[in-house]
């Protein structure tokens, strides 16, 4: 007997990555937020809290257009072409 399993599963395949270099801080500099559009509430205290203890030049916030999905390649260009450095998180 064949059992047969309904987990779709991927082979991990690794990729070696350079980690980009560490901004020394924060302040002064156009930070991003990438919601996800699940936790409104969750990011903009978030954006408060950096904008009260950081002093960022600037927070861009995008909300990913599907919750269930990864951001798309444009937004994330987008993000990347304007900002120093990028939180993406989950606000659930």
């Amino acid at each position: 007997m064949k059992v047969l399993s309904p987990v779709g599963e991927k082979k991990r395949i690794d990729v070696e990555r350079e980690l980009a270099p560490r901004l020394a801080t924060l302040s002064g500099k156009v930070i991003g937020l990438i919601d996800d559009g699940a936790g409104k509430a969750y990011f903009q205290r978030i954006e408060e809290l950096l904008k009260e203890k950081v002093k960022p030049a600037q927070v861009i916030r995008k909300v990913k257009p599907h919750l269930s999905q990864p951001s798309p390649t444009a937004l994330l260009d987008e993000v990347v072409k304007a900002c120093k450095a990028v939180i993406v998180g989950v606000g659930i």
